[in-house]
């Protein structure tokens, strides 16, 4: 008797990251809890963490769209900038709050790690950082923006 094998149909980074979009939220939000000069800005967890779907958008967007064209400005990120502003953090805070966000989405790849096509997993990863790191740049840009108003 012959065993059939069955194989494993291999999951792209954007299905993962959709899956487990509410868990990274969650973990992001308490790895945040964790750093005092994030914890030092009182907020709800829905203060702290409304901006994220929209951020995960982007990337979802960028991980399924054509590779080849530039992606738009995130009139969010700058957004939540100006907010971020209002809410008394620093631009460190700032660039904390987003390296946990790739220590966060990273990680949940790890996790999944033999569901991925290994193929398109770097460059994937590769989009990931770019567009999160896009979104810090539009984000800080709206918190200068705000500050210069002050």
């Amino acid at each position: 008797m012959v065993k059939k094998i069955q194989s494993k149909t291999a999951k792209s980074v954007a299905a993962i990251l959709e899956q487990e979009l509410d868990s990274m939220i969650r973990e992001w939000n308490r790895q945040v809890g964790l750093v005092p000069r994030l914890t030092s800005i009182l907020l709800s967890d829905a203060d702290r963490t409304d901006h994220l779907p929209t951020l995960f958008d982007g990337v979802l967007c960028r991980l399924r769209g054509n590779r080849a064209t530039e992606p738009p400005v995130s009139i969010a990120a700058g957004a939540h900038g100006r907010l971020r502003f209002a809410q008394g953090y620093s631009v460190a805070m700032l660039v904390e709050e987003s390296r946990l966000l790739e220590v966060t989405t990273f990680g949940a790849l790890q996790r999944h790690a033999g569901d991925l096509d290994r193929n398109q997993v770097l460059p994937d990863v590769v989009i990931i950082a770019d567009e999160v790191d896009r979104q810090l740049e539009e984000t800080v840009a709206g918190f200068m923006v705000a500050q210069a108003a002050a």
